[in-house]
């Protein structure tokens, strides 16, 4: 039997965006109804289900989703505090982050499968 968490729970709202954004890119709040990659350690609000168009995006902001990750530190299957790393993907947090429930970690593909 094959493992997927593809779907479950997934929600998705349309924001505003300055930024060239693509699909499967961890994002912040960086305005009233606007997302983009934020800042080192932003919150992340969810992960972009497609690339930006005429300003906007979709973002995925509930549900099962698999997003790259950066760091030295893989976070670990469980519950985690995760950040936004600037650059679209997410790194494990140094003090305090979103808690997150991890569900799959591949450290070679330097993947996570999280819970948003």
């Amino acid at each position: 039997m094959e493992i997927c968490f593809e779907g479950i729970g997934q929600a998705v709202a349309t924001f505003q965006t300055e930024a060239e954004l693509s699909a499967g890119q961890a994002v912040a709040l960086t305005g009233s109804s606007t997302v983009g990659l934020g800042e080192s350690g932003a919150l992340p609000c969810g992960v972009t289900a497609g690339a930006a168009r005429n300003g906007a995006v979709a973002v995925q902001i509930a549900g099962m989703v698999t997003v790259a990750y950066s760091g030295e530190t893989a976070p670990k299957a469980g519950y985690e505090s995760l950040t936004c790393d600037g650059k679209g993907m997410l790194v494990k947090a140094e003090d305090s982050g979103l808690t997150c429930l991890v569900l799959a970690v591949d450290e070679t593909a330097k993947t996570v499968t999280v819970k948003l």
